[in-house]
């Protein structure tokens, strides 16, 4: 399955108040804790994850509107099964200068320390203090808390007049559910199968979230290599013979978007094999998957000397007879065969027997004989093959002589 990261969006938790010190009625300092996941349905407090996906954690501190803090520190364990991803998604803003947040890549657990916050009514005020993290979780659970807990050292409070120690603030918690991964339904296209050129092949696919997810609007669908997107139902293209590949994705509302990838390969029809009979007809074999029409013609030069159409059903391979023409059958035997006059010579051996001896002698004569030979000619066999809305043409160039056989 594939994973890919989730966009950091801040979004709003429900409050927890931590009650405050007999100083002050509240607390100088707000942290809210806060994921990019999604909140669940009807909830201000329960966010949304998927297993493996990052999201990102943000922080966000306030100061009352008069106050300067300093020296405000914080600590927070993720929920069960959480960790920190790597940095590469760590920001700071408006904490203090400089202040880059702790690597903390692997932890279970967030720790700051040495922050400013200065309020929106104070010099200086350019806006509350954030800090984002980025976390991943490794395991499903249902609405596992977090726990922000204030460094035990307190904070110094600057109202502009005075500056008192604050040991409280109000922690704005939220809880993280998350869910197992969506399971994945295909049908029609069987992983490393061959088909026909041409062949249907429908492909069927559907997902069913895990619990406590939902699918995401249009969130299962498929494409190809060729950059097709298809809908269930749809054929795959069987159009282009070689290897091919078909993904079906599915995408959950909290950030998740996995696939599965199915190969196939693509066959087209082959012409097998091309002979002649005794009576002079051709007979050629092809190859296909799917039912459609055989049409051959047998040409030489620009004559047609024979051709035939053929209707095939579903199967992997016919025989088909290519019956001359009149005008083939006149060319076939005038073409190929030769009848001419020509001198050939022979040697005749003499007995002559002479005062009780024999001698022998050897003459050469010559005589005129009618011989028939066979002129070889050159045809084209040519094969269109139909089925539905695809066609394939193959040819033989090389049947020479009267029995029309393969060099």
């Amino acid at each position: 399955m594939v994973r890919a990261g989730a966009l950091i969006a801040v979004l709003a938790a429900a409050v927890a108040v931590i009650p405050a010190t007999a100083s002050a009625a509240t607390p100088p300092l707000t942290i809210t804790a806060s994921t990019s996941g999604p909140l669940a349905t009807g909830s201000t407090t329960n966010f949304l994850g998927n297993v493996g996906v990052t999201y990102g954690i943000t922080y966000t501190l306030k100061a009352s509107s008069a106050d300067t803090l300093t020296g405000v520190g914080f600590a927070d364990a993720l929920p069960a099964g959480a960790q920190l991803d790597d940095e590469v998604g760590e920001t700071a803003k408006n904490c203090g200068t400089p202040f880059v947040p702790a690597n903390q890549a692997g932890a279970s657990s967030v720790t700051e320390s040495g922050l400013t916050v200065i309020g929106s009514a104070a010099s200086g005020y350019v806006g509350s203090c954030t800090i984002t993290l980025e976390f991943v979780d490794n395991a499903p659970q249902t609405a596992a808390p977090d726990a922000i807990t204030l460094a035990s050292t307190g904070y110094s409070v600057n109202n502009g007049t005075t500056t008192t120690t604050a040991t409280t603030a109000t922690i704005v918690d939220a809880s993280l559910t998350v869910a197992g991964l969506p399971t994945l339904s295909e049908t029609g296209v069987t992983d490393n199968a061959t088909y026909g050129y041409g062949q249907s092949v429908l492909l069927g696919f559907s997902a069913t979230p895990a619990t406590n997810d939902s699918i995401a609007a249009n969130g299962v669908y498929a494409t190809d290599d060729q950059g097709n997107t298809l809908a269930t139902g749809q054929a795959v293209n069987t159009d282009v013979p070689g290897s091919h590949q078909v993904q079906v994705w599915v995408q959950t509302v909290d950030g998740y978007l996995g696939s599965q990838t199915y190969s196939y390969t693509v066959n087209s029809p082959k012409l097998l094999s091309v002979k002649t009979t005794k009576t002079g007809d051709v007979d050629f074999d092809v190859e296909y998957l799917a039912a459609g029409s055989v049409a051959a013609d047998v040409v030489d030069g620009k004559t047609v000397i024979a051709k035939v159409t053929k209707k095939v059903s579903v199967g992997k391979s016919t025989a088909v007879t290519v019956a001359p023409t009149a005008a083939g059958k006149k060319a076939l035997t005038k073409l190929t065969t030769v009848t001419k006059k020509v001198k050939e010579k022979y040697k005749v051996k003499v007995r002559v027997k002479v005062k009780g001896k024999t001698k022998v002698e050897t003459k050469t004569r010559t005589k005129t004989v009618t011989k028939t030979t066979v002129k070889a000619i050159k045809v084209t066999l040519s094969v269109l093959y139909t089925a539905a809305d695809w066609s394939y043409i193959g040819t033989q160039p090389t049947i020479t002589k009267a029995g029309i056989t393969l060099k």
